[in-house]
């Protein structure tokens, strides 16, 4: 039997699955309550907010946060001058996610998913062959254009899923990377 899903549309929270290096959290923030991260409450103090900076207190300490970057699910946020990487998920994605995932292995931030719904038209590398950042990988055809699927870091090729003719929708694995450092 499946795993089920049952999710309530409430206005008095927010849920967001962050991911870095591979963790997964899931955060609530509720408006009348404090923050639960991983089903348990946390006693975190917001202290005030900007659009792009944040100030709060948890453990005795003070944190300053700054968002750098977002584009689409991707952001960078920079904690007390120190960058983190994170995939910012709702709740329908998470769920995505997971059900992609089924073996219950979690992603690397390395991986490359489908970016959107295509025919892998060709496929430029093999399991073992090294990659560079922004080096072709792939080729995936979405509404009669051909889109080349680049490697988002230096690394390793561990696995590929697909094969060539394979139709495959957005967020399907495509290919598993280690990164290396250079």
């Amino acid at each position: 039997m499946g795993t089920s899903y049952i999710y309530k549309r409430d206005a008095t929270r927010l849920f967001i699955a962050l991911r870095e290096n591979g963790k997964r959290f899931k955060i609530y923030l509720p408006k009348e309550s404090k923050p639960v991260i991983d089903g348990e409450e946390q006693d975190i103090n917001f202290i005030e907010q900007t659009d792009s900076q944040y100030c709060f207190d948890w453990n005795d300490k003070r944190y300053n946060c700054e968002l750098v970057s977002r584009d689409q699910n991707k952001t960078i946020i920079k904690v007390n001058g120190v960058e983190y990487k994170f995939s910012l998920e709702s709740i329908f994605s998470y769920i995505r996610h997971g059900m992609i995932n089924k073996d219950g292995k979690q992603l690397n931030e390395n991986d490359i998913l489908s970016p959107m719904p295509g025919k892998i038209v060709d496929i430029f590398l093999s399991e073992g062959d090294l990659v560079n950042v922004g080096e072709p990988i792939l080729s995936l055809e979405a509404m009669k254009m051909q889109n080349e699927i680049t490697a988002t870091c230096n690394g390793v090729i561990q696995k590929i899923h697909i094969v060539q003719g394979q139709t495959v929708m957005k967020d399907d694995l495509l290919v598993e990377i280690t990164s290396i450092d250079v």
